[in-house]
């Protein structure tokens, strides 16, 4: 089984490093669209404190707009989000880049210790330039459009960046392209519905890793995809209990919004008695 990214999920050493020396090799802490429970999510923000964190791995969205520009969003519309109504594609990069997202943070985490009221969603581009080499990016192509693999891998490649990439999907139809493009960038799929089925066409695809739902996933299922050489993720990480559950499966990494509290679960693990 091949070791995806070839570098440490934390970037510092010592203690914490150290008691996730305990889980699955390559095992993945992912900051799930950046530290997503402390900053707007896709945003810069969001990014800098997974770093801060001690969180190499990052996951993003990234839709086109209406101009081919790839931009973070997650969502199909920007109605509930930002004050721009409609999906990504039907507005232009520099509309969506001045687009406040930070309000809308405030008002879900009324309590947080800072406003983020003025935060505006980003580019692609802007976060590559941003964090560089500091990150490795696990890029969700979020819409349909045929354009978007390879717009995504361009930049990516014209940064240098493309060996610290993994393009992800729930439609297997862009890892298609996307392997197309680019037959050396790893993919992996989002799988819903018949889990055996999909990884086994997965592993006939060529494809790096497939993710599934914390909530679905089981001893047997990573078994299974291990058995067919390949590396299996959890995602829909809410709670302490899921993050328990995904560790006992022996799953090789999971995206969580508070990456910190899987250091925590396992180093509560590795002191609790057996």
């Amino acid at each position: 089984m091949a070791l995806l990214f070839g570098s440490p999920f934390l970037a510092s050493g010592g203690a914490q490093a150290e008691s996730l020396s305990i889980l699955p090799r390559p095992f993945h802490v992912i900051a799930h669209r950046g530290a997503s429970a402390e900053a707007p999510e896709n945003t810069l923000p969001a990014f800098e404190r997974a770093l801060a964190l001690g969180v190499v791995e990052v996951e993003l969205d990234v839709q086109l707009s209406r101009d081919g520009v790839p931009v973070l969003f997650h969502d199909g519309t920007l109605d509930e989000k930002t004050p721009l109504r409609g999906p990504v594609r039907s507005h232009t990069a520099e509309a969506l880049t001045r687009a406040d997202v930070g309000s809308w943070f405030d008002r879900e985490h009324p309590g947080g210790d800072r406003r983020w009221a003025g935060t505006t969603l980003t580019s692609l581009r802007e976060v590559l330039q941003t964090f560089g080499a500091k990150l490795r990016y696990h890029i969700e192509l979020k819409d349909e459009l045929e354009a978007t693999p390879a717009r995504v891998i361009e930049i990516a490649t014209e940064m240098g960046l493309a060996p610290r990439v993994m393009l992800t999907s729930f439609h297997r139809a862009q890892l298609d392209r996307a392997r197309q493009h680019a037959p050396g960038i790893p993919v992996c799929w989002l799988l819903d519905g018949d889990y055996r089925d999909r990884i086994e066409a997965a592993a006939a695809a060529g494809f790096a890793m497939v993710g599934v739902r914390a909530s679905k996933l089981t001893e047997p299922l990573v078994r299974e995809a291990h058995s067919r050489g390949l590396l299996i993720r959890a995602f829909g990480v809410k709670t302490d209990a899921d993050m328990q559950r995904a560790l006992g499966t022996g799953c090789n990494g999971m995206t969580l919004d508070r990456p910190e509290r899987l250091v925590q679960q396992v180093i509560e693990r590795l002191r609790s008695p057996e």
